[in-house]
């Protein structure tokens, strides 16, 4: 990445200093390599869902949250011994739900994205860390770190400049999903994390390849929407509906239906009484966008 992404390195750096008071450099790392050592390909699938509490059940396999925690501690710290360095990753997909918004009690997966290259030790350490942390902790989650997150982009035929402003969107958005001494796991731009979503719901509503199933790295949950767009809403746009053309000025690859937008929005509407997402350009002054 460019100086931008490195002094932005610094700077969450520092941030994890303070909070943890770890040396180090924060070097990028890259998880394009790892899937095959740790998790293999995932299979495409979309499904739809709509949970009636966070507590309910999403599978037999999926990681309750405070193993999930240990576990990534147990990583992270072997991360830092081994290597002697402190590692920045970004994360998409279910982790976020568990871990950030603590909307669910378990996650299927931590899905990685790239930012650079891991040196072969980095990557040796890391695959063997994620393998001794699935022992150790009783994980029967296959694949629980992967890079299902990076396969989606390429399957989304996304360009390389849309990757590069997944990256640099994520770094500027600065949310800490989890933090140790070794590693640490930064949200996903939200805005992508839900326009990919959409896109995800248009094609499972389209009957789409993979529809009805509610497992895989594809699987559409609408609360999980929801709380993006609370999100959204509540923070960046400081109470402010969110419009659709603040969601389409990005990652236009990623398209979606009026009728998934639709849905969403009833669904928003209906767990909060009031409306999260709006079309057109009347009343611009309520509209969420770019900081």
């Amino acid at each position: 990445m460019g100086p931008s992404h490195s002094r932005e390195q610094r700077r969450l750096q520092r941030r994890h200093r303070q909070q943890q008071g770890t040396e180090g450099e924060t070097p990028q790392t890259h998880m394009s390599e790892i899937s095959g050592s740790i998790a293999g390909p995932s299979t495409p699938a979309t499904g739809i869902s709509r949970r009636s509490t966070a507590a309910e059940s999403l599978s037999d396999t999926a990681i309750d949250t405070p193993i999930l925690t240990t576990a990534l501690s147990y990583v992270s710290n072997r991360l830092l011994q081994k290597t002697k360095e402190h590692h920045t990753f970004i994360v998409t997909g279910d982790v976020l739900f568990s871990l950030f918004f603590r909307s669910k009690r378990a996650t299927r997966a931590v899905e990685l994205l790239q930012t650079s290259a891991l040196s072969a030790k980095q990557k040796e350490v890391l695959v063997s860390g994620v393998l001794k942390a699935t022992e150790k902790y009783g994980i029967t989650r296959d694949g629980w770190v992967n890079n299902a997150g990076e396969l989606a982009m390429r399957r989304f035929d996304m360009r390389s400049s849309d990757m590069e402003e997944v990256v640099t969107r994520s770094f500027a958005q600065k949310e800490i999903v989890f933090s140790g001494d070794g590693m640490t796991l930064l949200a996903v731009d939200f805005m992508y994390e839900l326009r990919k979503m959409l896109h995800l719901l248009s094609k499972e509503m389209d009957g789409g390849e993979g529809a009805g199933s509610e497992e895989g790295p594809d699987a559409v949950d609408l609360s999980d929407m929801v709380e993006l767009v609370r999100r959204l809403v509540s923070v960046e746009g400081r109470g402010r509906s969110l419009r659709r053309r603040a969601v389409e000025e990005r990652y236009e690859k990623l398209v979606f239906s009026d009728h998934a937008w639709r849905v969403l929005g009833e669904e928003y509407e209906r767990r909060f009484g009031e409306k999260g997402l709006r079309d057109g350009d009347d009343g611009s002054t309520s509209e969420v966008r770019d900081r």
